[in-house]
């Protein structure tokens, strides 16, 4: 390596540290989500047999395409996927996440479940001070938060929410939340306060079809 295997050139980590890191991401992420299957190249829209969802699909695609080929954790917006599951929420999150990881960016990706779960172990663990997958989660360069709303809630897991997002968004990085429920049933499930954020700092898109699973 140039850095004579001491992570460090003039101050600054080597590449090497960040191809490692690169590789133990993509591990990680694997283990929860084949992202290696879930690329833009085998999205397929003749799934979406009739002509408005194919258009919508379309768009959609177009989008997160531009969305990873420019990404940037100082400034790519926050996107908000919404609609019913088998739709490819999941699919074009992991695959946006794929690219990222090629720029050698790391995203941090999971099922609301698994991340709230995790900081709420941590937590109990550590007698109540901040984890490490929380820090890591504020601190990522993109949090990919997967189908919010199918976890178990209760009052930590929506102050857990509601600090990622807003911390996200004052410091200004990017987050990819994926849904089933819709914004009245956000508002019901969690807050305003977390509905509001989401409304004001994320770019929605509604992904029509049918469940492309069956």
């Amino acid at each position: 390596a140039l850095c004579e295997d001491t992570g460090y050139i003039s101050g600054k980590i080597c590449s090497c540290v960040k191809e490692i890191a690169k590789n133990i991401i993509t591990t990680e992420l694997c283990s929860v989500m084949p992202i290696n299957e879930c690329t833009f190249d085998n999205f397929e829209l003749k799934y979406y047999t009739d002509a408005d969802s194919e258009k919508r699909m379309r768009s959609i695609l177009k989008v997160c395409k531009e969305y990873a080929e420019n990404f940037n954790p100082e400034n790519s917006a926050n996107l908000l996927f919404m609609g019913a599951a088998g739709l490819g929420k999941t699919h074009l999150s992991l695959a946006i996440a794929g690219e990222a990881i090629k720029k050698g960016y790391l995203p941090v990706y999971g099922p609301a479940e698994n991340l709230f779960n995790e900081i709420e172990k941590e937590r109990f663990c550590s007698y109540g001070n901040e984890s490490n997958s929380y820090n890591t989660m504020i601190n990522c360069d993109l949090l990919i938060i997967d189908d919010l709303g199918s976890e178990f809630m209760t009052t930590l897991s929506k102050s857990i929410l509601y600090n990622l997002i807003n911390s996200r968004i004052l410091s200004r990085k990017p987050t990819i939340i994926s849904t089933n429920l819709n914004m009245k049933e956000l508002e019901s499930f969690y807050s305003p306060r977390i509905t509001s954020r989401l409304i004001g700092n994320y770019d929605a898109r509604l992904f029509l079809g049918k469940d492309i699973r069956q």
